[in-house]
């Protein structure tokens, strides 16, 4: 994740949690690279430069750190849009060009 990047996607997280100060700058950071990796480690791949996956990491840790104290499930939206990530990898591997 390039510098423009984390802090696109830092401002993105603040205003979904409605925070404007930066005194938990340096968390948020830490807490969008631990979502990034856990989904990777799911078995998805994101492409930070599109909005929808950019989307998809502030959700997920959006949800990480609003239930971080809950043992709640996963919201429903999250998981589907992360098991289609995963579904989108697998078919990329064998899909074949009709050229």
């Amino acid at each position: 994740m390039d510098a423009e990047s984390k802090k696109t996607l830092l401002d993105l997280l603040k205003l979904d949690l409605g925070i404007t100060h930066e005194l938990r700058d340096t968390y948020f950071s830490s807490l969008l690279e631990t979502a990034e990796s856990e989904i990777v480690r799911m078995g998805a791949m994101l492409d930070l430069t599109k909005a929808d996956d950019q989307i998809l990491l502030v959700d997920y840790a959006a949800w990480g750190y609003r239930k971080r104290l809950e043992n709640v499930p996963m919201a429903r939206s999250i998981q589907f849009r992360i098991h289609n990530r995963i579904i989108q990898k697998a078919g990329a591997a064998d899909a074949k060009s009709e050229a």
